[in-house]
């Protein structure tokens, strides 16, 4: 798994323990499973042939992000939301534990999914566009799931996405204070949102995953699997284009294909406008917060993904900087 100082390590006897008691089987072989960065996976094995995922979240005394806690009971619940209300192929929840009775930590044993990580699969460039067109159209589905409050559901709902963004944002940058560190950027941000916040007070509120990376769609025989929608929130349908087309350092004017495909199925349609570009890009700067704070909980100063996150943050910043 990748090095990080938030990933809790389960010993053997844990996760046996942890089954047992859940009478889900008798564990026959552990192996680390996924390259999440946040939580540890395990893919496990039982006597009768199943096999199943366990995601054990940080342990309690991890320095993470404010959001970022009890991030794992969001996690199920979106998982049970696309079930309850979609026909997104994604895990189903077999057991969710946060007694810390058997693993020292909040965890959950959900369904193996076979396949790949996009990325990792070699697709012609048909092949390809047709992936990104179904991924597009699980975004079309979880965006006419609809809630009457906005934010994060492990962390409290604002009545308006100006305020649930202003807060969230908030938390951030009082998050990097907290750590030894100034963020002027995160400042700007929040000048930024106030300077929007008549066109913020208008936003829909819909399921927003805002972490569709091709790392967390599987592949295996011509369907794709959602996995790890642990970083959505009630918010602007518009904040899940970041991950589409040339990806989060694109203003969403570069993503035009994008949101033709979208607004072919999706029955609220994104209009490429002022308005709908100037949202896309407070949520490109939210991402960039989150990126430039999450290092310094995650990595070390040399490590490259440290690097990696600051220079993702200074690029996103820039680039939505032009626009706002």
């Amino acid at each position: 798994m990748i090095r990080s100082k938030t990933k809790y390590e389960a010993c053997e006897n844990e996760i046996r323990e942890l089954f047992n008691r859940h009478k889900v089987g008798t564990v026959e072989s552990i192996d680390p499973l996924g390259n999440g960065e946040f939580n540890a996976a395990y893919k496990v094995r039982c006597n009768d042939g199943k096999g199943y995922a366990l995601k054990i979240a940080p342990p309690e005394d991890a320095n993470v992000l404010t959001y970022e806690k009890n991030m794992m009971t969001a996690e199920v619940f979106w998982y049970e939301k696309m079930h309850k209300h979609t026909d997104i192929l994604c895990p189903k929840v077999y057991v969710s534990d946060y007694s810390k009775g058997s693993v020292g930590s909040n965890c959950f044993i959900m369904e193996l999914m076979e396949g790949e990580p996009l990325w990792a699969v070699k697709f012609s460039d048909a092949e390809y566009d047709s992936v990104q067109k179904q991924k597009i159209g699980m975004l079309t589905k979880i965006h006419r799931i609809q809630n009457d409050q906005f934010g994060y559901i492990q962390s409290g709902l604002y009545d308006t996405w100006y305020e649930a963004l202003k807060a969230m944002a908030s938390t951030l940058v009082s998050d990097c204070k907290a750590l030894g560190y100034k963020t002027p950027d995160g400042e700007k941000f929040l000048r930024l949102i106030d300077k929007h916040e008549a066109l913020l007070r208008k936003v829909p509120c819909r399921m927003v995953n805002f972490d569709l990376w091709d790392s967390n769609v599987l592949y295996n025989d011509g369907k794709i699997c959602w996995i790890d929608p642990e970083r959505g929130f009630w918010g602007d349908p518009v904040a899940d284009f970041i991950t589409l087309g040339p990806g989060q350092k694109a203003p969403l004017s570069a993503k035009q294909k994008e949101l033709a495909i979208y607004n072919e199925t999706a029955e609220d349609k994104i209009i490429l406008s002022e308005e709908t570009e100037i949202r896309y890009a407070l949520a490109v700067c939210y991402l960039a917060l989150i990126e430039e704070v999450e290092k310094y909980v995650r990595y070390e100063p040399e490590e490259a993904n440290y690097i990696r996150n600051t220079v993702d943050a200074r690029a996103m910043y820039d680039m939505a900087y032009e626009i706002l």
